[in-house]
C-alpha cells in the first residue's frame, strides 16, 4: 500500500479512537449528572415528605389549642351557673365557702385517712346523741377493683350500738352527706341490751388531673 494511503488511513483510525473516547466521555459525563440528579431529586422528596410532616403536626397542634381555647370558654359559662346554683348553695359548708367548693368536698383530689376518721368520728357519730363508737378503721386509699378508672378509695370498718332510731338517723346522715360515701355491707346485732351498727364501706376521691406541654419530634 503507497505510503499516502498508509497516512489516511491511519488517520482515519486515530479519529474513530478519538471520537470513541469522546463519546466515552461524554457517556459517562452523562451518568454522572443523572446520577448526581437522581440523588438530589431523592433528597428534595425526603425533604418534601419531611416538611409535609411537620406542617401536617403544627396544624394538629394548632387545631387542639384552638378547640382547648373554646372549651376552656365553655368552661368558664358552665362555673359561671354553677355559682348561681340554688342546689350547691342549699348544701355549703359555710356562708363564706363557694358553691363551687361543695364538689370539691364531694370528691377531694387528696387521700386523707385520718381526716375521713375523725370526720365519721365527729360529724357522723358524734352529731347523733345517744350513740356509742364501738370501733373504727379506716384503711389508706387503695384502687377500687374492677374499674379502669383513676378513682381511689379509704375503705373503713365501723361499729356502732345505740336505740334503733339513732342509729337510722345515723344512716339518713350517711345518705345526705355532701362526701360521697357508699356502704358495701351492713350488720345489725341486738343483745346485751343494746343493737349494734356493723357497717362495712369506702369513700372514693379522685386524684387530680394535670396538664403538661411536650415537645414532639417529628421524623424524616
Amino acid at each position: 500500500m503507497p505510503s499516502g494511503e498508509q497516512d489516511v488511513a491511519i488517520r482515519k483510525r486515530q479519529q474513530i479512537d478519538s471520537s470513541k473516547k469522546t463519546m466515552f466521555f461524554f457517556v459517562a459525563g452523562a451518568a454522572f449528572l443523572a446520577g448526581v440528579a437522581l440523588v438530589v431529586s431523592i433528597f428534595l422528596i425526603q425533604q418534601i415528605i419531611f416538611h409535609s410532616k411537620v406542617i401536617a403536626t403544627k396544624n394538629g397542634t394548632v387545631s387542639t389549642l384552638h378547640s382547648n381555647i373554646s372549651n376552656a370558654k365553655e368552661l368558664k359559662d358552665n362555673i359561671r351557673v354553677l355559682e348561681t346554683n340554688d342546689a350547691l348553695k342549699s348544701v355549703k359548708s359555710s356562708d363564706e365557702s363557694s358553691p363551687l367548693q361543695t364538689i370539691l368536698d364531694a370528691l377531694p383530689a387528696e387521700p386523707n385517712a385520718d381526716a375521713l376518721g375523725a370526720a365519721l368520728q365527729q360529724k357522723f357519730i358524734g352529731a347523733v346523741p345517744g350513740l356509742t363508737l364501738e370501733s373504727l378503721t379506716v384503711d389508706a386509699a387503695s384502687a377500687n377493683e374492677g374499674e379502669s378508672t383513676s378513682e381511689s378509695a379509704h375503705k373503713f370498718n365501723l361499729s356502732v350500738s345505740g336505740a334503733p332510731d339513732k342509729l337510722k338517723e345515723l344512716m339518713e346522715r350517711f345518705e345526705k352527706s355532701i362526701r360521697v360515701i357508699e356502704i358495701t355491707a351492713m350488720e345489725i346485732q341486738a343483745g346485751d341490751g343494746k343493737v349494734v351498727l356493723n357497717i362495712q364501706g369506702k369513700v372514693p376521691y379522685n386524684p387530680a388531673q394535670t396538664i403538661t406541654l411536650e415537645n414532639k419530634v417529628v421524623k424524616p
